[in-house]
């Protein structure tokens, strides 16, 4: 809540600034020095929204690796280049998988004529065998001759079954070549543009994780779907919705703002600094293609984000609600180990100025929600911060002349 509400008043800051100089000139210096700022409770809407940066990319953006070693042969594209599915990227250096996969080859001639040696010596054996079957009943031959021939038979099955494990081995090995040489020439999955060049003929290519380098040589993005990928604090993050509205600035387009509305929301933190954590918020942007075809991923974004809004609900100003601090007395009668925190407003009556406990909800720069309380109308001290902090229940008060709600009219009529 104190974080939460001390962005809020640095929002709000300048505005605040602006009303207590107003305060001197229509009010006099000496107003100034002794009475309190003040404002009504007023009924209006409030927008509660989530700033935050981060930088523009294309919804989906495809890293171009290789799953074979070997030199950059030529590099088709250029950085920046529309290219389709299909089409040509990069070569890489072939012979040397041709010749292992010559080399695969041979060796499956090789182990084929071996299979089809070892299965006519089996089939021999296996047919040869029942005829000893019978010679050995007639006793005609004896039990160690016959022992001998069924372990012939046993072994001329077991050398054509490993010679057709050998066969599947080879065969395998031989398509595992013939599909690294087709990885060797590289093609585009997507269709998009090339926005980032990475690889120069006559480097090496490295299959492996995408952070090595050589192991990413390009990558393509699909600019029909440009997002904005931002850094949300963690204290905002969990206001943060799929499919809520928002609006996005580049910096490199001044003036331009483009309509868009969350499509993600990461679970995961980033961490920046020490103790810092961002998550990841994914907003997907709309507009006139002429627009969105000026965006290029990389640059810099800044997201407002509609979180919640309320129309024609209580407000109460930023600066009327203060945190005290309960007793002990009173966390352990709610059952808490240690004190909590309340909000409460310094209420104007009677020359006086009472302590309202108020229950608060959404807030944006200017106002909180006020649930509970107050009611409209009510008089609500706004400043000086420092002497409101220090005001006690009860104590005589003295307003300055005119609110802050009509000191800011006075300044800009149109409010």
């Amino acid at each position: 809540m104190a974080s939460r509400k001390a962005k809020l008043l640095l929002g709000g800051g300048a505005a605040l600034l602006v009303l207590i100089i107003l305060g001197v000139a229509f009010g006099g210096a000496k107003d100034e020095d002794s009475a309190f700022s003040w404002d009504a409770i007023s009924r209006g809407d409030i927008r509660e929204t989530i700033t935050a940066s981060g930088e523009i990319r294309a919804k989906t953006q495809i890293n171009i690796g290789t799953s074979v070693a070997g030199e950059i042969k030529a590099i088709h594209v250029k950085d920046g280049q529309n290219v389709k599915a299909g089409d040509l990227l990069v070569t890489i250096d072939q012979e040397r998988l041709r010749q292992s996969m010559a080399q695969a080859t041979a060796a499956l001639d090789a182990v084929r004529q071996d299979a089809a040696r070892l299965e006519g010596a089996m089939r021999r054996s296996v047919d040869s065998f029942p005829r000893y079957e019978a010679l050995r009943q007639q006793g005609l031959m004896s039990d160690e001759d016959f022992r001998q021939q069924k372990l012939a038979k046993e072994s001329a099955v077991l050398s054509y079954s490993s010679a057709r494990a050998n066969v599947a081995q080879s065969e395998a090995n031989l398509r595992a070549m013939r599909d690294g040489l087709s990885k060797a020439t590289l093609r585009a999955p997507i269709t998009g543009r090339v926005t980032s060049l990475k690889a120069e003929k006559g480097e090496t290519a490295i299959p492996g994780m995408s952070n090595l380098p050589g192991a990413t040589l390009m990558i393509i993005s699909d600019m029909s779907e440009m997002q904005a990928e931002i850094k949300v604090n963690e204290s905002e993050v969990v206001r943060t919705k799929v499919g809520q509205t928002a609006q996005v600035t580049v910096e490199s387009l001044p003036g331009k703002i483009f309509q868009g509305s969350v499509i993600e929301v990461a679970t995961g933190t980033e961490k920046t600094g020490t103790d810092a954590n961002l998550y990841k918020v994914k907003v997907l942007l709309q507009g006139q293609r002429a627009d969105l075809d000026n965006l290029r991923p990389g640059m810099s974004a800044r997201a407002v984000i509609l979180t919640q809004e309320a129309k024609g609900v209580l407000r109460v100003p930023l600066q009327a609600v203060l945190e005290r601090e309960g007793t002990l007395e009173e966390a352990q009668k709610q059952g808490l180990l240690a004190p909590s925190t309340r909000n409460v407003s310094m209420a104007y009556k009677d020359g006086k100025a009472l302590e309202v406990v108020v229950q608060v909800g959404i807030a944006n720069t200017q106002f909180f929600e006020l649930k509970g309380g107050l009611a409209e109308g009510d008089k609500v001290l706004t400043g000086p911060l420092r002497k409101l902090k220090e005001l006690k229940d009860k104590a005589a008060v003295k307003l300055r002349a005119r609110s802050d709600s009509e000191l800011a009219k006075a300044k800009d009529p149109k409010k």
